[in-house]
């Protein structure tokens, strides 16, 4: 009965605002403000036409401009519950680096070069657990220097996010990166980005963040009640289709986490373990790897049949 009232309290809200903005004699001066200006004017403090700081991906204070031991679920009290068994764990205290640059994201910052990757992922491109020289966007670059040597792979990949952020990000920073090439690797479908009444953005996966007030979780829970196979796949689609067509006239490579998840079972056949990162909740350094030659596979062939159209 409670979520009923709220959803009721909710409606009202709607229907004043609507009201308001939109059959009123004089509308809101932010859509009269779009309506002479659209492409300059954004209704949304989340939309526009600079580079995403990180911090208008995820809520909080993130760390920018440093190098860091641990980050995420990647942390020295679980790494000191583990009990690995194997000679072929080779982790440390001290052998992972994450290198974040000044929007917070991992990795290098943009500059002078002859060739620009854009990459957008989830916590597996970011690379949790991993050392900065082992993340597959990486292993990338070193394959793709083969033909640019001034080459710049940006990795905007986040932890935690969904495939809204990435259309966003991508949306946000591609006039300002201009990249030659992006590549996507997509997250798991049920993940979406939700505004609060608050403003906010949250990043909803299958977890609710910590912290919350009471007040918070209706607002949860009715965002989790259009969480379905079929929204999940429209989804998916949507932001699939708009990475597209903002990428029409630069090459474009997706994939998606899951063809990580197979590397990782076919390498455990043949390595006889399973290849995991210091978390041991995301995939190796054998898997990203074997994940960037794939990549790097896609993008010959796409650059092959562009050549044998000329």
């Amino acid at each position: 009965m409670q979520l009923v009232d709220t959803v009721k309290k909710h409606l009202i809200q709607i229907k004043k605002r609507f009201l308001q903005n939109y059959q009123s004699d004089k509308p809101d001066d932010k859509i009269v403000a779009w309506l002479n200006k659209p492409n300059s004017v954004s209704l949304s403090k989340h939309w526009g036409n600079q580079i995403l700081d990180i911090d208008d991906v995820l809520i909080g204070d993130n760390p920018k401009s440093t190098t860091l031991k641990w980050m995420g679920t990647d942390n020295e009290d679980n790494f000191n519950a583990l009990d690995p068994q194997g000679s072929h764990w080779k982790f440390t205290k001290d052998n992972v680096n994450y290198t974040l640059n000044s929007y917070g994201y991992r990795g290098e910052e943009l500059g002078a070069c002859d060739y620009t990757v854009m990459v957008l992922g989830d916590s597996h491109t970011f690379g949790c657990g991993l050392d900065d020289k082992d993340i597959w966007p990486q292993q990338f670059k070193k394959l793709l220097q083969q033909q640019y040597q001034n080459c710049n792979v940006v990795n905007f990949s986040v932890q935690g996010c969904s495939n809204d952020a990435m259309a966003r990000i991508l949306s946000n920073s591609i006039d300002t990166v201009k990249p030659d090439c992006v590549i996507v690797c997509y997250t798991y479908p049920n993940r979406r980005e939700a505004i609060w009444d608050s403003g906010n953005i949250w990043q909803l996966n299958m977890s609710l963040p910590n912290g919350l007030k009471q007040s918070d979780y209706d607002e949860f829970q009715s965002w989790f009640m259009t969480v379905n196979e079929h929204t999940d796949y429209y989804n998916w689609m949507k932001n699939h289709k708009f990475i597209n067509a903002l990428c029409k006239n630069i090459t474009l490579i997706e994939s998606q986490v899951s063809q990580m998840a197979i590397i990782q079972r076919q390498l455990g056949t043949v390595l006889q373990y399973n290849d995991v990162a210091r978390d041991c909740k995301h995939f190796g350094p054998t898997v990203h790897s074997e994940f960037a030659k794939i990549i790097y596979g896609k993008y010959c062939a796409i650059q092959n049949a562009q050549e044998n159209v000329k």
